[in-house]
C-alpha cells in the first residue's frame, strides 16, 4: 500500500479539540494518525473569515501554545507546532485578508516537511478556489453540513454558494455526512454516503465517582446533549417537561445566546436543568445518567442537511433514542424512535422508558458496533486508495 501525505483543512482549532470539544472532524483526523499509509499530516486550523475571528486565533492560537508541543516556526500572522513526528499544526490569522498568500505558506511549509504523494483533506469550503495552488495528487471534500443552511455563514452565503460550485466541478472525491446532502452535491459519481462513527470504549468506560450536578437530579432523566444552538426545538423541549412533571429534563451543553429567552423561561421549571458545556471526555458520564436519550432539533433548514453524533453516544451507552423526524437519521431508524409530532414526541418517550431493560440496551450497543470511527475511516481509505491507484 503507498503511502500519501495530508494537507487538512480543519472546521475547527486543535486547540479546541485538546480543550474538550468533538466533532467528525476530531475523530476522523485521530483515526488517521494511527494509519501506516498515511505518512505526515499538516492540519491547518479554521481559518478566519473576519477580523473577529482573527483577533480570536490570534489570542487563542498564536499566543497560547498547545500542550506538549514544538513551535518549529513562528511569524506576524501564523505559526507551525509540532505534536508529534506524524503530526503538525498550521494556525493563520490572516486569511481574511491575504488567502493566497495563506496557501503559499502552506504549501511551503509542506515542502520542507518533506511532503510526497499528497492528499488535499478539507471541511472548510471557503479555500476552495485556492487550494490547485497545493499542488495535491487528490482533492477530498467532506461536507459534514450544509454550511448554507447555517446562521453563522448568513453573510457569507455568495462566497459559500462559488466555493461549493468549485468544489462540485474539481474535487476528486466529496463524503458527506447525510443522505440528504447527495442531492445537494448533484448525486455525483464521485459523491459517497459516509455517516458519522462513535467511539464504543470510550461511552462504555465506568466512572466511580459522578459528578454532582447530575447525580443529585431525580430519575428518570430525559438528556440532551451537544451545543443548544438555534436548530435545538426549546418549544417542543418545554412541552415535554410540562407533560412530564414526575421527570427530570436535563440540557448539557453550551447555549447560543438566541436560545437565551427561552432558557429563562425554562429554567423557572422545577424539572428542567441545564448544566452547561461539558468536554468528551466527561460526556460519557452525563449520557449514562440518562434514562432517555432525545434529539429534539427542528425539521427544515439546517438539520436536514446533519446526521447527529449524539445518537451514536447515546446508543454506545445503551440508551432508547426519540429524535425528531428529517433530522438525517435513516441510518439508524430501524434502532431508534423517530416522532412526528409534539404529542408522538412525548409518546415515544413514555413508550422506550417504560419498555426499556437490559436486552434492549445491549442490542443498541451491538447494533452500533458497526459505526465505529475505525470503520468509517476504512471506507473512506479504500475509496482514496482506488483513485490513487
Amino acid at each position: 500500500m503507498k503511502q500519501f501525505d495530508i494537507i487538512m483543512f480543519n472546521m475547527s482549532n486543535y486547540s479546541e479539540w485538546e480543550g474538550g470539544v468533538s466533532n467528525r472532524n476530531y475523530h476522523i483526523l485521530k483515526e488517521l494518525m494511527n494509519r501506516p499509509e498515511v505518512g505526515k499530516i499538516l492540519a491547518v486550523d479554521y481559518l478566519p473569515l473576519n477580523l473577529k475571528r482573527a483577533i480570536r486565533i490570534f489570542k487563542e492560537d498564536m499566543v497560547l501554545n498547545i500542550n506538549d508541543s514544538k513551535i518549529i516556526k513562528r511569524r506576524p500572522t501564523h505559526k507551525v507546532t509540532k505534536i508529534s513526528e506524524k503530526l503538525y499544526v498550521y494556525s493563520d490569522a490572516g486569511f481574511f485578508l491575504r488567502p493566497k498568500t495563506t496557501m503559499k505558506n502552506i504549501r511551503k511549509m509542506a515542502i520542507e516537511l518533506n511532503f510526497g504523494d499528497m492528499i488535499l483533506w478539507s471541511y472548510f469550503p471557503f479555500a476552495a478556489k485556492y487550494w490547485p495552488a497545493l499542488g495535491q495528487k487528490l482533492t477530498v471534500f467532506e461536507a459534514v453540513d450544509n454550511w448554507l443552511l447555517h446562521s453563522s455563514y448568513a453573510k457569507y452565503v455568495d462566497k459559500l454558494k462559488a466555493s461549493y460550485e468549485q468544489i462540485k466541478n474539481s474535487t476528486d472525491l466529496i463524503f458527506v455526512v447525510s443522505k440528504n446532502l447527495l442531492d445537494f452535491f448533484d448525486d455525483q459519481p464521485n459523491v459517497y454516503w459516509i455517516p458519522n462513527g462513535v467511539d464504543l470504549k470510550h461511552y462504555n468506560q465506568k466512572f466511580s465517582l459522578i459528578n454532582r450536578d447530575i447525580a443529585n437530579i431525580k430519575k428518570p432523566i430525559i438528556g440532551y446533549i451537544g451545543v443548544i444552538q438555534e436548530k435545538v426545538d426549546l418549544a417542543l423541549v418545554k412541552f415535554l417537561a410540562e407533560k412530564n412533571t414526575d421527570k427530570s429534563i436535563v440540557m448539557v451543553g453550551p447555549v447560543w445566546d438566541e436560545q437565551d429567552a427561552l432558557k429563562i423561561e425554562l429554567e423557572k421549571m422545577p424539572n428542567v436543568h441545564f448544566l452547561g458545556y461539558k468536554t468528551y471526555q466527561e460526556a460519557p458520564m452525563y449520557i449514562q445518567q440518562f434514562d432517555v436519550g432525545i434529539i429534539p432539533h427542528k425539521t427544515s433548514g439546517f438539520s436536514a442537511s446533519t446526521n447527529p453524533m449524539k445518537m451514536y453516544e447515546y446508543l454506545a451507552c445503551g440508551k432508547p433514542v426519540v429524535v425528531t423526524d428529517n433530522i438525517g437519521t435513516e441510518n439508524v431508524n430501524e434502532i431508534i424512535e423517530v416522532a412526528k409530532d409534539y404529542d408522538d414526541f412525548n409518546q415515544k418517550v413514555n413508550q422506550v422508558l417504560s419498555a426499556d431493560n437490559n436486552s434492549n440496551k445491549e442490542a443498541r450497543q451491538e447494533f452500533i458496533k458497526k459505526h465505529s470511527w475505525l470503520n468509517t475511516v476504512n471506507k473512506m481509505l479504500e475509496l482514496i486508495n482506488k483513485k490513487l491507484a
